[in-house]
């Protein structure tokens, strides 16, 4: 089979390599289509932790394909369409016992720290499958839409933080394709007004379709002003960051309003996710600031249901597909700025 191989930042190449085969309590999936990103890029230029020097593995954790061989005590049927929930929890720490796996002391997740949907076939561990990691898919929905369930429920987890209601006031930063499930998202609430901050402008007008009620430029435009008019000065009942951007984790404190909720959706690298922030802000207007990282089964199986019923159009974020043998133009374009996701299809 074939299957993008990390090796080295210099050394990230299409190869070939033996099928696996399941053993007992595993299973085999073919690969239909894997989404590109944020993760993957800072994988393919070495800088993501959990691929340190010397690291030889398959990237990819957005993926969804078919069953074609399962092992011995598997309750899984060959033939049936999957998505797989990449997180998977060692089971016994106090994070997995409460359901948040996303927390686990020993986290293990395909595509980060096991090979993942890069290549023709993923072999499914024992212990994913038995956490309940694999879940059917309708046949009248695209793989590679299916695939892109994995950030909506990142997303989703995000927005639970922010808990958007009727009636509120939505600020959200970044208008790429998280910012864009945000903005989906949020709108299911019904809020009153969803300002996007968004610099590049092409994301920004894009926004509007997705439920955007206000464009704001930051280069031209302070979103204080906007946000001050639409709420008579008060400030905005929910904003979330969904860009790894400082100056916008500082002001999203300066936008909040009274009782205000702020999630840091997106995190910041690592030589620079040290933030002044104004803490008296958080204490005199009482609000909730939260981080959320990652997903769990939950978030999964909430988030294939959205786009299952039509609403969320994860099909609509899909700007560009590619062969496997045409990664590294696959990974030119997710790194372009000007693809929403880009999928490979093994």
């Amino acid at each position: 089979m074939q299957a993008l191989v990390f090796r080295g930042p210099t050394e990230f190449r299409v190869e070939e390599r033996e099928i696996p085969q399941p053993g007992p309590g595993e299973a085999l999936v073919h690969v239909e289509a894997c989404g590109i990103c944020g993760t993957d890029l800072r994988i393919a230029a070495g800088v993501h932790r959990a691929y340190l020097p010397g690291t030889i593995r398959v990237p990819g954790h957005e993926f969804a394909g078919t069953l074609v061989s399962v092992g011995d005590d598997v309750g899984l049927s060959t033939g049936r369409r999957v998505f797989i929930a990449p997180n998977i929890g060692c089971g016994t720490c106090a994070a997995c016992r409460r359901g948040r796996v996303n927390l686990c002391v020993r986290p293990q997740a395909l595509g980060i720290t096991r090979d993942g949907g890069f290549a023709e076939y993923v072999l499914l561990g024992a212990d994913l499958i038995q956490q309940g990691n694999v879940l059917p898919l309708p046949d009248d929905l695209d793989a590679a839409s299916a695939a892109l369930a994995e950030p909506l429920a990142c997303v989703l987890r995000g927005s639970k933080a922010a808990r958007i209601t009727a009636d509120d006031l939505v600020v959200i930063f970044g208008a790429g394709p998280i910012g864009l499930l945000h903005v989906a998202i949020a709108a299911l609430g019904s809020p009153r007004a969803i300002v996007v901050v968004e610099p590049n402008e092409r994301r920004r007008e894009r926004s509007s379709s997705w439920g955007a009620t206000h464009l704001v430029d930051p280069t031209t435009i302070d979103p204080r002003v906007v946000v001050d008019k639409l709420s008579d000065g008060v400030g905005a009942d929910a904003v979330i960051v969904a860009a790894p951007v400082a100056a916008a984790q500082r002001q999203a404190l300066e936008l909040a309003g009274p009782g205000g909720r702020v999630n840091f959706f997106g995190g910041l690298p690592s030589n620079g996710s040290r933030v002044e922030l104004d803490t008296n802000l958080i204490h005199y207007k009482e609000l909730i600031v939260t981080g959320t990282s990652a997903n769990t089964n939950d978030d999964c199986r909430e988030a294939l249901n959205l786009a299952r019923g039509g609403k969320i159009d994860l099909g609509a974020l899909v700007t560009a597909r590619f062969a496997l043998p045409d990664a590294k133009a696959a990974f030119a374009a997710a790194s372009s700025g000007e693809a929403l996701k880009v999928v490979i299809e093994p």
